[in-house]
């Protein structure tokens, strides 16, 4: 079996979801069958069995206030429940799952909590985007490295990486070692603490997600490296499949590399989750 659990229905940022906007709106608009549906045909092309739609917390009018940063809020216009009614509806007829992006911020607990309950999500992926609440990780405009040592945002993420496994919010942690993503490799003497994160997480229950989308980033490379994937696995951690395309065409790209990177990292299983209750599939 093969899934693509980390999937959004609109490109981040404004500017670029004007420049899109014809292609969803020509299908009835972003939550509609249509588009989301073009999703999963996408998926079936690629020998993909399933999809989860994990759309990004920033997105939704709920968690506006979460983070005091011009560009988070201009993002928070869509309603929570219409996502969650439109992708559940599509899933009683197409192999799709509900799913959500979660941003970890510290001192958001509670708002995280409470935004995840009552909700019928099947997979929530925890991600670390910010640090401090003000430095981005990946983010251009707000690039932690422009105004920190790379060391430094390293040592940063890899401190909010293991208060997010700890916290018990998440399904998954996505994009483990994202700050290299422009370049920025991770320095090797801070493998004591990368080990203490992998200890953290094998301990969490969580899974961690092989994405593709690296290897169309400026690192060129899988979301965790090989290495780092291979010590998760070692470790007990299990393990999830994701492109994270923002757009249908970008659905399962690269998975012959990415599903290569995961059985030679040790891996003969991948998760897969319905209300939030993992499974173990054979690969």
């Amino acid at each position: 079996m093969l899934t693509d659990y980390h999937l959004h229905l609109q490109p981040d940022g404004v500017p670029e979801r004007e420049a899109e906007r014809d292609a969803w709106e020509a299908c009835g608009g972003h939550l509609s069958a249509e588009w989301i549906g073009r999703y999963a045909q996408r998926a079936g092309s690629r020998a993909v069995d399933e999809i989860a739609i994990t759309e990004h917390v920033h997105r939704f009018s709920e968690a506006r206030d979460w983070l005091d940063n011009p560009w988070w809020q201009a993002e928070a216009t869509e309603d929570v429940d219409a996502y969650c009614d439109a992708v559940c509806a599509v899933g009683r007829d197409l192999p799709v799952i509900l799913g959500i992006e979660m941003d970890w911020l510290p001192g958001r607990e509670r708002d995280i909590a409470g935004f995840l309950e009552g909700r019928p999500f099947d997979i929530v992926l925890g991600s670390v985007h910010w640090l401090d609440g003000s430095a981005a990780v990946d983010h251009p405009e707000y690039l932690a490295f422009d105004t920190r040592p790379a060391e430094q945002v390293w040592s940063d993420y890899l401190e909010a990486l293991i208060s997010a496994a700890s916290s018990g919010l998440f399904d998954v942690l996505a994009h483990i070692d994202l700050p290299k993503k422009f370049g920025h490799h991770f320095p090797p003497h801070l493998t004591g603490r990368l080990e203490d994160a992998t200890r953290v997480i094998a301990g969490s229950g969580l899974a961690v997600e092989c994405s593709s989308a690296g290897l169309r980033k400026q690192v060129g490379e899988v979301y965790p490296d090989p290495d780092l994937l291979a010590a998760l696995c070692r470790a007990g951690v299990p393990a999830t499949l994701s492109s994270d395309a923002h757009a249908p065409d970008g659905v399962a790209a690269d998975f012959p590399t990415a599903v290569a990177v995961l059985k030679g990292a040790g891996y003969a299983t991948i998760t897969r989750y319905r209300g939030r209750v993992p499974e173990q599939v054979e690969i």
